[in-house]
C-alpha cells in the first residue's frame, strides 16, 4: 500500500498505475473474490475460446436464416463496459429501457452485452470477442448501440462498424475530459457525465469547517489512477489550507487500519477500489462499506451508490437521471432521427446529494447544506412523525381543561337541572305510558269498528244454526208427541241440536278472540268462498258508491287461514278502494280481486283500484298506525298487516303504472 502526505505547500508524487480509458460511474453489488492476473487471462481467454466455437458450429444456420423483425420495431444493442450486476449500471439501465419503451412502446427489441473491462483487460482477447460478437449478429440488423462507459465506447468505435454495420452509437457515462481523443464519427450521439471534486471538497469543509487533512482512498486499476489524478489536481491549489494523504493500493486489512488512524481533523475523499497492488479485486461499494464501519472520520463520494453505504454525500449525478436522458436520445434515433443532428448533449450537472443519518452520526448540520440539496435516508423528527397525533393531544388537554373548569363553576346549576330532568323523565314516562294505552284502545276500537262491516256475516252465521236447532227442536217435540218407537228419532234430532250450538257457539267464540287480540286457530279453508264472502258483505257500499267490484280466480286453492281474519282484511282493503276511486270522481271505478297460486307454498290476493293511488314516498308510512290519507282513523292498514303477518303471510302496496293503487297479501297454503 502506498501512504504518501502532501503538507501545506509541500508536492505529492502519483503514483504509477497501468493506463487504459475507464468508466468512472458504475458502483457494484456483487463482491468479487482475489485471483491471480495469469489465472483470469487463461479463463477468459479459454471462455471466449469456448464461446466462438461453440458459435462457429451453428453459424451457418444463423447466417442462412435472418432474424425477422417488425418494420416498426428497432433494434438496440446495449454494450456495457463494467459487470452488469452493479446497483449503478441496474438503475441506469433500468432508466434507459423505461424511457424507450414509453417512447416507442412494444416495438424496441433489446440485446445485452457485457465487457467486464473494469475488472479484466480485453487486449489479450479483443480479436476473439470481436469474432464472437460479429458470428452472434451477423444476421441481425442493429439500429442502436447503446454503450455504458468510456471501455465500451472505445470497443464500439474501434470495432462497431464490423459487428454493427450501419448502427448508430449512443453512449452515457462517459467523463468529459475523455471525449475529446475519442469521438471523431459522425454517427455518434451522447450524453457525458462530468465529476465535480473541486464541489465535493467544498461541501466536505461546508459541513466540517474544522478540516485540515483531506485522505484520498483509491485502488491501482486504470480506472481507479483516473479518479486519484483528478483529485490530485482538484487538491492541488488547496495546499496552503489542507494537507493531502493518499492511501493507495493497499489491502482491505491494510486500508482500514490506515483509515481508523486518521486524525480527527480529517475527511476521507473515498474514490473506487476495483484492484490493489497485490492483483486482489474488489467491488468499491462494499470496499467502501468496510472502511466506513471503523472510520473515526466522516467519509464523502462522487457516486450514488456510495450514498446510503457509508459516505455523508458529495456533489452526484444522478444514475436515473442519465439513463432517462440516454433512453431520449435512442428513442429519437429509432424514430428516424440521425445521430449527427442530436450530437454530443451537455452533461446533467451534478447536485448535493447527503445521506442524512451520517449527518446525525457525525454531528454535522444540515443547515450547511447548499439550498436544493437531496437529503436522503431522512428520519422524520418526533414533531414530523407524531405532528397530527400531538396537535390532537395538545387539543384534548385544552379541551379537559376547558370543560373542568366548566364542569366546577356549573356543579349546582347541574344538580338543580339534574333533579329537574328527573322530573321530566318521570312526567314524560307517565304520559308515554298513557299514550300507549291510548293507542292500544284506538286500535281496538279501529279492530272492533272494522268488525262492524262484518256484522252481517256473523249474523248469517249464526242465524243459520239458530233456524236448525229450532226445526230439530219442533221435529222432537213432534217424535215425543208420538209413539215410543220414535225415541232413536228424537236422540238423533237432539244430536243434531247439539252440534247446531256448537257451530254458534264456535262463531262467537272466534269473534270473541279476534276482538281480544287473541291468537286464532289455523284450519284449511278454500279461500274463494271467504273472498266471496267479505266481497258479498261489501256489494250494498260499493253500489251506493257506484263502484263494481270484479273477482278472478283460477282453480280452487286451500290455505291454512282463519276465515274471519281474512274477510277482516278483505273489508278493510275493498273499503280503502272503494273511499278511494269515489272520492277522486274515476271514470272507471272498477275494482279487481284476483287469487292466484304463486307458488308451492303461497297464495296471493290482489286488490287493484283506478283511483288516484298512494302519494310518492308515502309507500310506507301508509301502514304505520294513525296515519290517515282521508277522513278515518289511519288504523286499518295496520290491523290488516298485522293480521296477515300472524296468519305467516306478507301485506304490502305496489303501484299501478296507469294509475291507482294495488294491494296485496300472501296466505300460506295448505299441505294435501
Amino acid at each position: 500500500m502506498n501512504t504518501k502526505s502532501t503538507a501545506p505547500g509541500g508536492r505529492t508524487t502519483p503514483s504509477s498505475a497501468p493506463a487504459r480509458p475507464g468508466g468512472a460511474d458504475f458502483q457494484p453489488a456483487v463482491t468479487a473474490g482475489p485471483r491471480r492476473r495469469d489465472s483470469v487471462r487463461k479463463s477468459a481467454v479459454a471462455a471466449a475460446l469456448i464461446l466462438a466455437c461453440a458459435l462457429a458450429g451453428f453459424r451457418a444456420n444463423v447466417q442462412a436464416q435472418p432474424v425477422a423483425r417488425s418494420d416498426n420495431a428497432g433494434r438496440v444493442v446495449i454494450l456495457n463496459a463494467s459487470d452488469p450486476y452493479l446497483p449503478a449500471f441496474i438503475e441506469l439501465d433500468r432508466a434507459m429501457r423505461q424511457t424507450i419503451r414509453d417512447r416507442r412502446g412494444a416495438q424496441v427489441e433489446f440485446h445485452a452485452e457485457t465487457l467486464d473491462l473494469f475488472r479484466f483487460s480485453a487486449g489479450h482477447i479483443e480479436n476473439q470477442l470481436v469474432s464472437l460478437l460479429g458470428r452472434k449478429y451477423d444476421a441481425l440488423t442493429v439500429d442502436v448501440v447503446a454503450v455504458a462507459g468510456e471501455p465500451a465506447l472505445a470497443f464500439a468505435l474501434d470495432h462497431g462498424d464490423t459487428i454493427w454495420p450501419g448502427a448508430a452509437i449512443v453512449f452515457h457515462s462517459v467523463r468529459v475530459d475523455l471525449l475529446r481523443d475519442r469521438v471523431s464519427r459522425r454517427d455518434i450521439a451522447g450524453v457525458p457525465v462530468r465529476f465535480e471534486i473541486d464541489a465535493t471538497i467544498d461541501l466536505a469543509l461546508a459541513l466540517a469547517p474544522a478540516t485540515r487533512r483531506v485522505a484520498l482512498v483509491a485502488g491501482t486499476a486504470e480506472l481507479d489512477q483516473r479518479y486519484l489524478a483528478a483529485a490530485r489536481t482538484a487538491l492541488a491549489g488547496r495546499k496552503s489550507r489542507l494537507e493531502t494523504l493518499e492511501i493507495v493500493g493497499g489491502s482491505l486489512a491494510s486500508t482500514i487500519d490506515a483509515v481508523s488512524r486518521l486524525p480527527r481533523d480529517s475527511v476521507v475523499l473515498f474514490l473506487t477500489v476495483f484492484r490493489n497492488e497485490a492483483g486482489e479485486r474488489f467491488v468499491p461499494r462494499e470496499f467502501l462499506q468496510q472502511l466506513a464501519a471503523v472510520s473515526p472520520v466522516p467519509m464523502f463520494g462522487l457516486f450514488e451508490t456510495y450514498v446510503g453505504a457509508g459516505v455523508v454525500g458529495g456533489m452526484i449525478t444522478s444514475y436515473a437521471a442519465q439513463g432517462r436522458r440516454a433512453g431520449e436520445l435512442v428513442a429519437s434515433i429509432l424514430d428516424g432521427r440521425r445521430a449527427d443532428a442530436i450530437g454530443i448533449q451537455a452533461p446533467i450537472p451534478p447536485g448535493c446529494m447527503v445521506d442524512s443519518t451520517r449527518l446525525r452520526h457525525w454531528g454535522l448540520r444540515e443547515s450547511r447544506l447548499p439550498p436544493g440539496c437531496d437529503v436522503r435516508f431522512r428520519e422524520p423528527t418526533l414533531w414530523e412523525r407524531h405532528r397530527d397525533l400531538i396537535l390532537a393531544t395538545l387539543a384534548v388537554l385544552v379541551a379537559q381543561s376547558a370543560l373542568i373548569v366548566l364542569l366546577v363553576l356549573g356543579r349546582r346549576r347541574l344538580r338543580g337541572a339534574q333533579s329537574a330532568l328527573r322530573d321530566e323523565l318521570d312526567r314524560r314516562r307517565q304520559a308515554e305510558g298513557v299514550a300507549l294505552g291510548l293507542r292500544a284502545r284506538l286500535a281496538r276500537f279501529a279492530r272492533e269498528r272494522s268488525m262492524g262491516a262484518l256484522a252481517t256475516a256473523i249474523a248469517h252465521e249464526v242465524n243459520q244454526p239458530l233456524v236448525a236447532i229450532q226445526n230439530y227442536a219442533q221435529a222432537a217435540r213432534r217424535r215425543l208427541k208420538g209413539s215410543d218407537d220414535n225415541k232413536p228419532k228424537v236422540l238423533d234430532l237432539l244430536a243434531k241440536v247439539e252440534g247446531q250450538a256448537e257451530r254458534a257457539g264456535a262463531i262467537t267464540q272466534r269473534v270473541r278472540r279476534l276482538m281480544n287480540a287473541e291468537e286464532m286457530p289455523l284450519a284449511s279453508i278454500p279461500v274463494r268462498p271467504a273472498i266471496d264472502t267479505a266481497v258479498d258483505l261489501m256489494r250494498p257500499e260499493a253500489d251506493a258508491l257506484g263502484c263494481r267490484i270484479d273477482v278472478i280466480a283460477g282453480s280452487p286453492i286451500t290455505v291454512l287461514a282463519d276465515p274471519l281474519q281474512v274477510q277482516l282484511v278483505m273489508v278493510n282493503l275493498l273499503r280503502n278502494a272503494m273511499q278511494a276511486v269515489a272520492g277522486a270522481q274515476a271514470d272507471d271505478r272498477t275494482i279487481t280481486v284476483e287469487i292466484l297460486a304463486i307458488d308451492d307454498q303461497h297464495a296471493q290476493v290482489r286488490v287493484t283500484d283506478r283511483g288516484p293511488g298512494v302519494a310518492p314516498g308515502r309507500e310506507h308510512d301508509i301502514f304505520e298506525p294513525l296515519f290517515s290519507g282521508g277522513s278515518g282513523m289511519g288504523m286499518g292498514l295496520a290491523i290488516a298487516r298485522s293480521i296477515v303477518e300472524a296468519q305467516g303471510g306478507k301485506l304490502w302496496h305496489e303501484p299501478v303504472p296507469a294509475g291507482g293503487a294495488r294491494f296485496l297479501f300472501t296466505i300460506r297454503r295448505a299441505t294435501v
